[in-house]
């Protein structure tokens, strides 16, 4: 309230610091009609000290409100960064679960490629083996064959050297008949 009375206009030399029965020199008989104020710089005083306070219980209101919308920035900020840390968890989990959902495939992808690669190999020796198994018998028939012509082969040549033998034997009688 005192703030107020330095707002209003003093006249020189008065000062509106201390106790009001101080003085200033040269105006100690005339104090009296300087404390006693008009209704009209009354009436301005109250005006005023009605809008100051008027204006103080709005800026209280403002200040309220300011505090208040502060609040609920700092509720709305942290629901904010509570909501993020959920998603980024979220995100997380579901890269995570992608991942090994891949990976399984994958693995199952490649336990089957080994499946079927097991199983054409199997197909294959298995093959391989009955080719061989052929090539075995027709080696042995070859060689069966390759050995029935051998020996008709020298059954002919015994018998073409059993007939010259003959011959000749043949001619040596003859010959002794003769």
């Amino acid at each position: 309230m005192d703030n107020n009375k330095k707002d209003t206009i003093a006249p020189k030399g008065i000062s509106r610091k201390g106790n009001s029965n101080s003085h200033p020199e040269g105006l100690r008989g005339q104090t009296s009609k300087l404390s006693v104020q008009s209704p009209a710089a009354t009436n301005f005083i109250d005006d005023e000290l009605l809008r100051l306070r008027a204006a103080g219980t709005a800026v209280q209101k403002i200040r309220l409100s300011a505090q208040r919308e502060l609040e609920l920035a700092r509720q709305m900020r942290t629901e904010a960064q509570r909501y993020r840390q959920e998603t980024e968890t979220k995100a997380r989990s579901q890269a995570q679960l992608l991942i090994l959902h891949a990976r399984l495939a994958t693995q199952k992808e490649i336990e089957e490629v080994k499946r079927k690669a097991n199983e054409e190999i199997h197909n294959l020796l298995d093959d391989i083996h009955a080719i061989r198994m052929t090539a075995r018998e027709e080696l042995e028939a070859q060689r069966l064959l390759n050995d029935a012509a051998r020996i008709r082969a020298l059954s002919q040549a015994v018998q073409v050297e059993a007939e010259q033998k003959f011959e000749d034997e043949k001619e040596v009688i003859g010959a002794q008949k003769v």
